[in-house]
């Protein structure tokens, strides 16, 4: 599945209300950035990656309920994930001290609240069945009374429950051996046939991989936009040094590499290649975390253009190198894939790690434009690769 390439050519698109959905989701990213200002720590990096990933799972859930109902979405139950998901938005600054309570309470009611309006649509969704399921939201519920380090620990285990529950999802929908059991049991009961009973049992939901697509794809191009709004927020507040403007312009042209390459080709420099949902989804939070921290990395370099601040250098760069580690983890599958991920996927995750380990004397632009050059060689690599394939396509 191409879901990480843009454009849905045919078919539904996405609604009104699911575009302000979308945007009531990234005030919460942004205020997520927000925690990632200053001197950041590792621990404070790992929250930050927990909690957003508590975001993303709630979006999730109401994006995949979206695409399976089409027309039959539920305005009231989307508008009511929405307020759901401000209240989260409000209480990430103190998600972790004063407004934990309200945080762990706001993100288990849109997730119970997801479920129930799947189950409303009579489908399981076996593709991605994090949305109907809610064993991963028990942690967090207990982790209000528990106490950091444990609560984070409990926090980790709620989402790792969330992410690894689709991996062993079926293709296809089977009905469990002990509900199967109780049906027939009650068919015994009743004297009637096991039959009259099929249609108590959920179907297996259809998604709609176009619509998908186009969902995943603008929300990225939301958050490259806030990545540009970090850049010109920062630039706006401070004087017009030589070094700013550079630093600014190269993080401009690394962020229109990264839209490039997502929106021309994937994650990925191939064509007709597949992604099961259940890889797609997590690739995409993969991918729109990594934009995330490229921002905030931008920004606090952007601010000190002289030299760059070892956090922000490792945030910069460790997202480009989280953005390159997606496109490598989906194009793995793809034997086809190999010469790109050798000359391009690879490198693009070691020479930002390396950059930020080694290249911390570096000033701003010179540090940026290393980066520019790694954006360059792939845009060359897969422009490269594109000609040499239309080159082969047999004519007539």
């Amino acid at each position: 599945m191409a879901t990480m390439s843009g454009g849905n050519a045919a078919g539904r698109h996405a609604s009104w209300l699911e575009l302000f959905f979308d945007l009531v989701v990234v005030a919460a990213v942004m205020q997520l950035a927000h925690r990632l200002h200053g001197e950041p720590t590792p621990a404070d990096v790992g929250l930050f990656v927990l909690l957003y990933l508590a975001v993303w799972l709630a979006w999730s859930s109401f994006t995949l309920y979206a695409n399976v109902a089409g027309d039959r979405t539920s305005q009231r139950s989307m508008l009511a994930a929405m307020a759901g998901i401000a209240v989260l938005a409000a209480a990430v600054p103190e998600a972790t001290e004063q407004r934990v309570v309200v945080f762990v309470v706001a993100y288990v009611v849109v997730r119970v609240l997801g479920a129930r309006t799947m189950r409303r649509t009579g489908t399981n969704l076996t593709a991605w069945p994090t949305v109907q399921g809610l064993l991963g939201v028990v942690p967090w519920l207990a982790s209000i009374w528990v106490e950091p380090p444990g609560r984070y620990v409990l926090w980790t285990v709620g989402v790792a429950i969330d992410l690894l529950l689709p991996l062993g999802a079926r293709a296809e929908a089977r009905v469990p051996r002990f509900a199967q059991r109780m049906i027939e049991a009650q068919a015994r009961r009743e004297g009637r046939p096991v039959e009259d009973f099929a249609a108590r049992v959920p179907k297996p939901a259809r998604v709609d991989l176009a619509h998908l697509a186009e969902r995943l794809g603008l929300f990225m191009i939301i958050v490259l936009g806030e990545a540009v709004l970090q850049v010109v927020t920062t630039a706006a507040e401070l004087p017009w040094t030589g070094r700013l403007v550079a630093v600014a312009g190269l993080g401009f042209v690394v962020l229109v590499g990264m839209w490039w390459h997502l929106f021309r080709y994937g994650l990925i420099a191939s064509e007709g290649r597949s992604l099961p949902v259940s890889v797609a989804m997590p690739l995409h939070f993969v991918t729109t975390v990594s934009i995330t921290a490229v921002a905030v990395g931008l920004g606090g370099i952007v601010a000190h253009p002289e030299h760059v601040p070892a956090a922000d250098g490792w945030l910069l760069c460790g997202g480009v190198a989280g953005w390159f580690l997606a496109g490598v983890l989906g194009g793995l599958p793809d034997p086809a894939n190999r010469r790109w991920l050798l000359a391009a996927g690879l490198p693009g995750i070691a020479v930002p790690i390396a950059l930020a380990a080694v290249g911390r004397s570096l000033p701003g632009p010179a540090f940026t434009g290393v980066l520019v050059v790694l954006m360059a060689w792939q845009w060359a690599y897969s422009t490269r690769q594109e000609q040499r394939r239309s080159r082969l396509v047999p004519v007539g």
